[in-house]
């Protein structure tokens, strides 16, 4: 890491919130300290962000490691659910900083999965996991995120994609209804469209205004004016005797697809090293996705539905995780003194 203290700056951008915090090295506790959160879309960019971060913390590392929740080319990405332009030879000019290194953010998750504890991860559906062969990570939040994990030497190598913009592909006739739905709405329907913040929203959307579920009044309003529909979608769901029919059905159809796409990513990289879900989402609808319709949906895979079967899914549960990765990212890859 950095020559002069081993230290690194952590920032995890995301659609909506972007996440700072900074780690000794080399050798040294990589474990994030003196985390601060800060709403993204508030920010013209990140450099703002960086500054007042440095206002609190008073100093900062010279190294920096920013996982970013869009694709990246060499040394500069886009957030894709903001306006923001993040480039390495910009941010070292303006902030003076002598390495800058920027990787997808589920990149990140990934290299956080060999650092977490226990306690961090809970199965949620058992199977016989196989050390040798690749995992898979799945991560719906403001977006939706994919990578794919190869183990080596030096514990897993993290490979992102941009699978979340693939076409979603509906495995029901309900399904098909909402993809109907929302082709009338837009060009093309990605698993984005339907299994993220927004995602939640639209299937709302769908059961609502194909009056396949009662929306009261109440609850209608409470969405329109809400900074975060999906959120509150989410909290009634899980508010017992208090959630309405609509918002259950919609995170009911939201857990099903999640399962399903879980499930190709199984195929499409023999990950027999298991499925992990992240994301902000995954762990507070964890009522949800212990239900038979996820695992059900995960494993329905016509002739491959005994393969996907043996397959371990995994729920990340840390809050911060990404920014657990990035640190054993920057011990992993940034040049010591």
């Amino acid at each position: 890491m950095d020559g002069n203290d081993g230290g690194a700056l952590l920032i995890d951008v995301g659609g909506t919130h972007t996440r700072l915090a900074v780690c000794n090295g080399p050798n040294g506790n990589i474990f994030p300290q003196g985390i601060k959160i800060y709403e993204s879309r508030v920010y013209p960019g990140i450099d703002k962000i960086i500054q007042n971060y440095r206002s609190s913390l008073g100093i900062l590392p010279k190294a920096v490691v920013i996982g970013v929740a869009g694709p990246v080319t060499e040394d500069s990405a886009g957030a894709t659910n903001l306006t923001w332009t993040i480039n390495a030879k910009k941010l070292k000019t303006a902030i003076g900083f002598s390495e800058v290194r920027i990787i997808n953010d589920v990149e990140a998750l990934g290299y956080a999965i060999e650092v977490l504890g226990e306690n961090d991860i809970e199965i949620i559906h058992s199977g016989k996991r196989c050390l040798r062969s690749p995992a898979a990570l799945i991560a719906p939040g403001t977006g939706l995120g994919e990578s794919f994990l190869v183990p080596s030497e030096n514990g897993f190598q993290v490979f992102p994609s941009e699978g979340g913009h693939a076409d979603f592909a509906p495995t029901n006739a309900m399904e098909i209804g909402l993809l109907d739905f929302l082709l009338k709405r837009g060009n093309h329907v990605s698993y984005e469209r339907v299994c993220s913040g927004p995602g939640i929203c639209n299937i709302y959307r769908y059961l609502a205004d194909k009056r396949i579920c009662f929306e009261p009044s109440w609850l209608k309003k409470r969405i329109e004016t809400a900074e975060d529909p999906a959120a509150i979608i989410a909290r009634n769901a899980l508010s017992g005797t208090d959630a309405t029919a609509i918002t259950v059905r919609t995170v009911e159809i939201f857990v099903s697809i999640l399962g399903a796409e879980a499930g190709n990513l199984a195929m499409r990289y023999g990950a027999g090293g298991g499925i992990y879900i992240g994301g902000g989402i995954a762990p507070k609808i964890r009522p949800f996705l212990t239900r038979a319709a996820f695992v059900l949906s995960f494993k329905a895979k016509g002739r491959l539905s005994g393969y996907v079967s043996s397959i371990p899914v995994m729920l990340i549960r840390k809050p911060e995780a990404n920014l657990w990765g990035l640190a054993n990212y920057a011990q992993k890859t940034l040049t010591t003194g």
